[in-house]
């Protein structure tokens, strides 16, 4: 080929680079997630579309499992027995087997942008593009994950306020809704960033719920069996406060009932041991068990050593959980994400305090996806289990 033609033809390839690399027009933004998590969303997290192709951080695969080496400006990434290398400055990618591909990597807002559907297509990944709150949403799935439709009826408001949050655009907060007659719900602060390359992790996550059951508790039972989790059921010896139904359900998806306390150092040990004697005979009533886990609704710590020794001898061991998961009072996406900060600051066990509110269900569902990520194993709450409690009282 003559040296000018050569030319002509390099000139042409940089030219359609430049053009494919421009800033598109305005358009909706695009979002990512991976499989029931959204990431935050900022130009480092956003998918491209280049040549027709959509292209997100190669991060995304590897917190899915796939791992990723860099040698000589050449990533590779590999799962499953298959391997990519991609040549962002070369324009090259091939396989194991040496087979090339016409979809090459890009270096794009300080990390590489890969191909999804090459990727999703070698390492058996899943991915779709769906509609939410007026915007897209990229999602890539291990399998693992809930239902496309599942998961926008469960983050369609949230979607909206990262949007929004990215946008500066500051939701209106008026004192009153537009009856004028129940304050408006204020405004919950960003979303903090989820990490998902922790330098620790739980060594181990107790789920313990606190408090009756409400109409939100079937959900919160249809999470734990979708997620394969068991926890312990702490309700309130007032057996007043039960759901028949859901109290019998608790028992026969396999979680652990337990009795929560309320109780100061002013009752009678006696009357302490009453109380839980009478909720276990309605417990054995309804479903056969009985329970002997126990907490105390303002901690163990407020029992006195006579009431603690009462107890103990009654044959209750004593629990205190060690973190709020926030699902009383926050969204699903804050409490999902403030916990996992807190997971990632810790290599203690963890006892973990969950509600039965309206965002419990798809928190729990979040959650369980990070911990399967992070391999942070759970375990249900059971008799021969070591208590922990405030008071170190493990008997």
């Amino acid at each position: 080929m003559k040296p000018s033609l050569k030319k002509l033809l390099s000139a042409l390839l940089c030219a359609a680079l430049v053009l494919l690399l421009c800033p598109a027009p305005a358009r909706a933004l695009t979002l990512t997630a991976v499989n029931d998590t959204l990431l935050p969303l900022s130009d480092g997290t956003m998918p491209q579309r280049l040549g027709g192709e959509l292209y997100v951080p190669y991060s995304v695969f590897t917190s899915l499992g796939v791992s990723a080496s860099s040698e000589d400006n050449v990533l590779n990434l590999s799962a499953n027995g298959e391997t990519l290398s991609f040549s962002p400055a070369e324009g090259y990618v091939y396989d194991q087997n040496l087979n090339s591909y016409s979809s090459p990597a890009y270096d794009m807002n300080g990390t590489v942008y890969v191909p999804v559907k090459l990727c999703c297509g070698k390492f058996g990944l899943g991915y779709s593009t769906i509609s939410v709150a007026g915007e897209t949403v990229l999602r890539v799935t291990d399998g693992s994950a809930q239902s496309d439709s599942s998961f926008t009826a469960a983050n369609a408001d949230h979607i909206e306020s990262v949007i929004n949050n990215y946008k500066g655009i500051t939701p209106s907060n008026p004192s009153t809704n537009p009856n004028g007659d129940q304050p408006a719900k204020p405004v919950e602060p960003p979303i903090p960033p989820v990490e998902e390359k922790p330098s620790q992790k739980p060594a181990r996550v107790f789920f313990a719920f606190y408090g009756a059951p409400t109409a939100n508790t079937p959900a919160v039972l249809d999470a734990l069996r979708e997620v394969g989790r068991l926890s312990a059921f702490f309700l309130p010896a007032d057996t007043a406060q039960w759901t028949d139904d859901s109290i019998r359900r608790i028992v026969a998806e396999g979680h652990t009932p337990a009795l929560l306390l309320n109780a100061d150092e002013k009752a009678l040990p006696s009357e302490l041991v009453e109380q839980l004697t009478a909720a276990n005979k309605r417990l054995n009533l309804l479903t056969g068990a009985s329970a002997r886990l126990v907490s105390c609704a303002d901690g163990c710590a407020k029992l006195t050593e006579a009431q603690r020794n009462a107890l103990i001898a009654a044959g209750y061991r004593l629990w205190d959980t060690t973190l709020d998961f926030g699902d009383a009072t926050q969204s699903a996406a804050m409490s999902y994400a403030t916990t996992a900060q807190h997971f990632a600051a810790t290599n203690a066990t963890v006892v973990l305090r969950l509600h039965h509110s309206q965002t419990t269900a798809q928190a729990v569902r979040s959650l369980s996806a990070y911990m399967s990520r992070q391999g942070i194993p759970s375990a249900r709450i059971t008799l021969s289990t070591a208590p922990i409690n405030a008071v170190s009282d493990n008997r």
